[in-house]
């Protein structure tokens, strides 16, 4: 509640651009306790959210004056056994439990779930919204690997939705985002084999390069890439185009780009698949500062897991693990991690520290900042070499501040998603690749500056949408954004709104929603509501 001590530090949530201040704060430990609340708020009309782990961009886990139905302490994995007593290949995962947390659990048994790349989102969030990350391509949607849910519905009743008891909802589950029709307590995940004697080796790359002007002819290559149908699935790579601060020898650079992902297979056959999209001089040691990770697996020998990183230089090449390997990754594509930007630190290189340049903030899977997302799909049949060069035009026009990160993300989609759509809520299945754009800055501590830069920074992300809007359409509701439409509060409004996060799948959604939340107990800013 307000009068404890911890009230403060348990009330925040990733978006810092909103200061909500809840009633009070329900840490829950199991589905009973969450069905406590859900009565009790029930029956005595107050409401509610529901958090597992806090990143919704839009602050929509929070509110002021609300109970907070908190899910963070749920966090054990219980495996599943097959008929021989053995430890099987399935595993109920709670919702509350951090992402990284559970690439750690599960590695130590040689398997992963497709999870996300931020390590600090929780496991609830990303799969309601369909979740994508590093093994999309090979193994799909996060969703798409979730066998069974437990939920508490609104009139406090634990079900199991699958494919065999209540579909309707089970299918809801799986991209019609968080906290619609119930709350999910833990889902019932099918678990993939990391690396295995058929297939020995997972390779983490990434590529970041030095010239400006090579960026436009990046993303044509990856664009060219990512929209072959018949690429290799095992590959997934994205690429990230940022507005830079001052690098090399203290020139200006507009608009940079890195490329990272995740290659299930060996080096050597990665390389070949990246030869026959990008010409050589562009994965040279001169045009580029990249590394290489490679995770390596001796089944016949000692069991060890391991990642060797081998970078370009004649650096010492410490060991790590396909975790960290993979958190290198994200950290490589967010432009909000400058202790990993060897560009950032090329351009402090002969300065001394008391004359560095401004650091911008830290990443913002791992720490509260404000920051403005939107995201969106590419049209069909549009040409998509003309809209990265929008995008490019766009950010090219942008001054770099040391205060703020602006950047645009090219996500990978494509090869395993393209499977069975019908099977999650998810609708976009169709499309190769995901944009994301995000502001993210430094709070000044001076409220009304801080308000006042927040606009400015919300108009640009609102502005790079306008300027690609008739290339662009839909939006994923993992990087929501409410200001799609101008009256997102008002009825018909927020139902404009929802159609670009589901598409045509928003009448069956209502129906869900008619179906287990007629009286709309789970309520909020972008809920979906029932049949009218």
């Amino acid at each position: 509640s307000k009068w404890n001590p911890q009230y403060d530090a348990a009330r925040k949530i990733f978006n810092s651009k909103f200061d909500y201040k809840p009633s009070g704060i329900a840490y829950c430990k199991n589905v009973n306790h969450v069905q406590h609340c859900i009565n009790f708020c029930r029956e005595n009309n107050i409401p509610f959210r529901v958090r597992s782990g806090g990143h919704q961009h839009e602050g929509m886990s929070s509110g002021d004056d609300v109970l907070i139905i908190a899910l963070s302490e749920m966090y054990e994995i219980e495996y599943t056994k097959d008929k021989d007593g053995q430890l099987g290949d399935e595993a109920w995962i709670p919702v509350g439990k951090e992402l990284g947390d559970v690439y750690e659990e599960l590695e130590t048994r040689n398997q992963i779930i497709p999870g996300g790349g931020c390590q600090s989102v929780n496991v609830g969030g990303l799969t309601h919204g369909g979740g994508l990350g590093v093994s999309i391509r090979k193994y799909g949607m996060t969703c798409d690997d979730v066998m069974e849910a437990e939920i508490v519905l609104a009139d406090g009743q634990i079900v199991y939705p699958s494919t065999t008891n209540h579909p309707d909802l089970f299918w809801g589950l799986k991209g019609g985002g968080g906290g619609n029709f119930g709350i999910v307590t833990r889902f019932k995940f099918k678990l993939r084999t990391l690396v295995s004697e058929k297939q020995p080796e997972a390779t983490i790359f990434h590529y970041g390069w030095k010239d400006p002007k090579d960026t436009l002819v990046v993303i044509d290559c990856w664009l060219e890439m990512q929209t072959d149908v018949a690429l290799d699935r095992n590959i997934s790579a994205s690429c990230t185009m940022l507005v830079s601060p001052p690098t090399i020898d203290g020139k200006e650079c507009s608009v940079t780009i890195r490329m990272g992902g995740l290659f299930y297979g060996q080096r050597s056959i990665l390389e070949d698949i990246l030869a026959a999209y990008f010409p050589a001089f562009l994965l040279s040691n001169d045009k580029v500062d990249a590394t290489f990770a490679e995770k390596i697996y001796q089944p016949k020998t000692d069991k060890k897991l391991y990642a060797i990183e081998n970078t370009l230089t004649n650096t010492e090449k410490p060991e790590v693990s396909f975790v960290a390997a993979q958190a290198y990754l994200a950290d490589f594509l967010s432009p909000l991690a400058p202790a990993t930007s060897s560009l950032l630190r090329s351009a402090n290189k002969n300065k001394n520290e008391d004359n560095e340049l401004p650091i911008p903030p830290a990443a913002t899977c791992d720490a509260p900042y404000p920051h403005k997302v939107t995201s969106a799909f590419p049209k069909v049949g549009i040409n998509h070499f003309e809209l990265a060069k929008k995008i490019y035009d766009y950010l090219a026009q942008v001054s770099y501040l040391p205060d703020v990160n602006k950047y645009m993300s090219f996500y990978c989609l494509g090869g395993a998603v393209y499977d069975n759509p019908a099977q999650r809520a998810f609708p976009w299945s169709d499309r190769p690749y995901l944009l994301q754009v995000q502001a993210c800055w430094n709070l000044s501590g001076n409220v009304k500056e801080d308000a006042e830069r927040a606009k400015q920074y919300d108009a640009w992300v609102h502005d790079f949408r306008e300027a690609i809007k008739s290339d662009i359409e839909g939006a994923f509701i993992n990087f929501v954004d409410q200001n799609l439409v101008e009256n997102p509060n008002t009825p018909e409004g927020k139902l404009e709104l929802l159609k670009f996060y589901y598409g045509e799948n928003l009448p069956k959604l209502q129906q869900v929603k008619t179906k287990y939340d007629k009286a709309e107990l789970f309520e909020f800013a972008m809920s979906i509501p029932p049949m009218a």
